[in-house]
């Protein structure tokens, strides 16, 4: 936790120590982004990846959105109302709205795109996130009332990320199934093309609400997967703004002329999924042995060269539902070896973890290796690439899967849908009545001292049954050259570039 609070106290250091030069905003140009990997769809609806989300928030407009603080700001709704208990919300929304089609944006497709995410037919990952909507009106062009079926915190949360983002119907009902690679929003850039493994590119969208934005003409993504490669290219000039930097690489950054970093805690979490219908980890005890096995202080000091922070949960300590006082995390060889026993394979066993091809990603599944190997169990290792390791987790061709979660606001975000029963990203296939019944009650508590025990409880049952063995929550870092103007670092990790602009004066 040190280590952590002093990674905070960093960053507010560097941030302070580079004050913003008043610049006069330009207009036009090219910001070239460096992405640790390649978009995999361009339908919010469908989406599963967190790279996808960067993409996103430049062409698709939600309804609402987050402040650098978390706070819900207007975004597509220029209002809202909370009534009857909780239950009912009262969108107005802003007048004017184009979808990059030409197309209106009314209450009529607010209603539609909700109909769509809550389509069983769709198999959207969003029907999870806004299960507890029953029914969605339309009051009149600008104003829609969305009733719940019961009181649920974190709904706005949910709509500052792919649940609130508005596609078009026109462009949904003409390209269907291949709207993915055909995507229309609402938002400051309109999409361009899409050439896979290579790069995204978007252009200014002229008839955008925000009057006088975005200032740049265009944003091209670049998928390059080893993070010191992306480095090097943005320290020649290749790339203009970088997302996700290996932590050995900090420090050099921050001593690189002519290059800025911001340096913040996340939502992130960082873990190995283990499928608990796949044997050995149909076992509750071996999945405990694989629990009590792991160091995760060492997998902090030594793959994130003891940055951000070790993870025995969903929740970082970002987050106010994180339970501090939870102890029962740390490496014990000799409960590993009780719980061997009591799952009937004293004397270890094997089995074959699947992981991103990544050189931080590599590093910590060697080192979870090697302290399981000290207690007889073989861990074999099998890389993939982002798009393949991503398709087995959704098609659950696993017996363990290592993947991180980029977070969301609210910590229903980060635990209802993998560890509720019919969570939307449930790809364990977990399932605990009582893990249903306390993130259900959670859900619906708006008191957030209540909400915190609740959560402790999910927390301390999430480690009895370890559906999951969390390892890590990641620092956000982003790169970006002096000449870009005007960015905001978010601790949602996501690069907004509507207000961004460049001086190379």
């Amino acid at each position: 936790m040190k280590g952590w609070v002093r990674l905070v106290a960093l960053a507010v250091v560097v941030l302070a120590a580079v004050p913003a030069t008043v610049v006069a905003q330009t207009r036009g140009g090219s910001i070239r982004i460096g992405m640790d990997a390649d978009t995999t769809t361009m339908d919010p609806h469908r989406s599963t990846a967190a790279v996808d989300r960067q993409v996103y928030n430049n062409v698709y407009g939600k309804l609402v959105d987050i402040d650098a603080r978390f706070g819900i700001v207007p975004q597509l709704a220029q209002s809202w109302e909370i009534k009857g208990g909780g239950l009912v919300y009262v969108f107005k929304l802003r007048r004017g709205v184009k979808f990059h089609d030409g197309t209106d944006f009314t209450a009529e497709i607010v209603k539609w795109n909700f109909d769509r995410m809550r389509d069983p037919a769709l198999a959207s990952a969003r029907r999870s996130e806004i299960a507890p909507v029953k029914d969605v009106k339309v009051v009149d062009p600008l104003t829609v009332e969305i009733t719940l079926s019961a009181p649920f915190a974190p709904f706005l949360s949910v709509l500052t990320d792919r649940a609130g983002m508005m596609v078009s119907r026109a462009a949904v009902e003409k390209y269907k199934d291949d709207f993915a690679r055909n995507p229309v929003g609402t938002g400051p850039f309109r999409f361009v093309e899409w050439v896979k493994d290579d790069h995204l590119t978007l252009k200014r969208f002229d008839g955008y609400w925000e009057s006088g934005l975005p200032h740049l003409d265009e944003a091209v993504y670049r998928p390059i997967p080893d993070s010191s490669v992306r480095f090097t290219a943005m320290r020649t000039g290749q790339i203009d703004i970088m997302h996700q930097i290996h932590p050995k690489d900090v420090g050099t950054a921050k001593a690189e002329r002519g290059v800025k970093v911001s340096e913040i805690a996340s939502l992130w979490w960082q873990g190995l999924h283990l499928n608990n219908q796949v044997a050995p980890f149909t076992n509750k005890a071996i999945r405990q042995a694989v629990w009590y096995a792991v160091d995760r202080n060492v997998v902090q000091r030594v793959a994130y060269f003891g940055s951000g922070a070790p993870a025995w949960g969903p929740f970082p300590p970002s987050m106010w539902a994180q339970d501090r006082d939870f102890t029962d995390w740390k490496r014990d060889p000799v409960k590993a070896k009780a719980k061997l026993a009591d799952g009937g394979m004293p004397n270890g066993f094997a089995f074959t973890v699947k992981g991103w091809n990544q050189p931080i990603q590599i590093q910590e599944l060697q080192i979870v290796q090697a302290q399981l190997k000290e207690l007889g169990v073989d861990m074999k290792i099998e890389l993939l690439e982002f798009g393949a390791l991503l398709a087995d987790l959704n098609s659950h061709n696993f017996v363990a899967l290592r993947i991180g979660w980029s977070g969301r606001p609210d910590p229903d975000g980060n635990a209802h849908v993998f560890l509720h029963s019919k969570g939307g990203l449930n790809r364990v296939r977990y399932s605990n009545s009582r893990m249903d019944e306390l993130l259900d009650q959670a859900r619906s508590e708006a008191d957030q001292a209540k909400r915190k025990v609740l959560y402790a409880q999910v927390t301390r049952l999430a480690a009895e049954d370890a559906p999951y063995i969390w390892l890590h929550h990641d620092a956000e870092v982003k790169v970006w050259a002096e000449h870009v103007k005007g960015f905001e670092h978010i601790s949602d990790g996501m690069m907004r570039f509507k207000g961004v602009w460049l001086d190379k004066r």
